[in-house]
């Protein structure tokens, strides 16, 4: 299992160093081409594809920083979850980049003499091997759930015998706790740096919610949320969220703190990343509300099982009929 561990977190800091030099030849390229009588680089849909590779590359080194970090302290701590974290947002996020990057590239990425189009065949393996990330994706929800189980167990026993008193406490925390209680990581003796604040906030509202919506769900499927394969994996994507989230506000504050070159650029990465995390995280919680319009669940199962019954895909072709 040390072994899994080693290979899956040093796959974020592999990932990124793999980012880093495609970048740098995609960017040359985009600096000297032009089209339409402007450098490619001016266009807008461009700059949003560098700004991408660039965030996902500095999220990705700063949690295989944090995870190392985490795994050089003494004795022999267990980081198998964010080893799992790291491998999972490492490997898809080296995807999506080498895939914006040859769009940047057009035809030159697939062409063998030069050497992207090689990026791609082998970053779509990162996915797979060292356990796949749908598999990992299991253990890290679980292994969180196991253990707010463990915590929570007496309550939710209560609350599903309709105690009325554990389910009143429920709903007047839920009512007056809605705002999350600050744990002094700004401010006045806080260790973050300023200019990373409204990211923080975010974080710490995030993890409260959070925090609810685990309660929720083990309250509503009890032990056989093991079985909710979907319901997992949002909450893993939630997770893996959070973990990045701290992996970047704490790399930006040091960077800033120690005075590194380029730190305000750090921030700019670690604000944009917190911020789209933030959305993401807030809408995965709504959709795994039970009567919520977003809960797709049951309709995305639906559609599956009509398939594979069929082991087809089974819509009439349009033109089926002509009238």
């Amino acid at each position: 299992m040390n072994i899994l561990n080693s290979g899956r977190f040093s796959m974020g800091s592999a990932s990124a160093g793999m980012l880093k030099k495609l970048i740098e030849m995609t960017a040359e390229y985009a600096y000297t081409r032009k089209q339409f009588n402007k450098k490619l680089g001016e266009f807008g849909l461009i700059q949003e594809k560098f700004a991408l590779m660039a965030r996902q590359a500095y999220v990705m080194e700063s949690m295989a920083y944090l995870t190392a970090g985490m795994m050089d302290r003494p004795g022999i701590p267990d980081c198998s979850v964010e080893a799992a974290i790291v491998k999972v947002f490492s490997s898809e996020g080296s995807w999506v980049c080498v895939s914006e990057a040859l769009q940047i590239l057009g035809g030159l990425g697939y062409i063998k003499d030069y050497p992207y189009e090689r990026y791609l065949r082998d970053s779509r393996i990162l996915t797979i091997f060292e356990g796949t990330n749908e598999v990992l994706r299991m253990y890290i929800a679980l292994t969180g759930i196991q253990y707010a189980g463990k915590t929570l167990t007496e309550k939710i026993k209560e609350f599903r015998k309709r105690n009325i008193k554990v389910m009143w406490n429920l709903v007047i925390g839920r009512l007056f706790g809605s705002k999350p209680p600050s744990i002094g990581v700004i401010g006045q003796g806080g260790v973050v740096h300023p200019s990373l604040k409204e990211s923080v906030e975010k974080l710490e509202q995030n993890v409260f919610e959070f925090g609810n919506t685990v309660e929720t769900l083990l309250t509503r499927f009890g032990k056989t949320i093991v079985d909710e394969q979907m319901v997992l994996k949002k909450v893993a994507n939630i997770v893996i969220n959070l973990y990045a989230m701290t992996a970047v506000i704490s790399r930006a504050t040091r960077s800033m703190c120690i005075g590194l070159n380029n730190h305000d650029h750090e921030v700019l990465l670690a604000n944009i990343f917190c911020t789209e995390a933030c959305f993401e995280n807030n809408y995965t919680m709504v959709s795994l509300q039970k009567d919520s319009p977003e809960n797709l669940d049951e309709s995305i199962k639906k559609v599956a099982n009509q398939v594979l019954e069929k082991r087809s895909y089974i819509c009439s072709h349009p033109l089926n009929r002509t009238f």
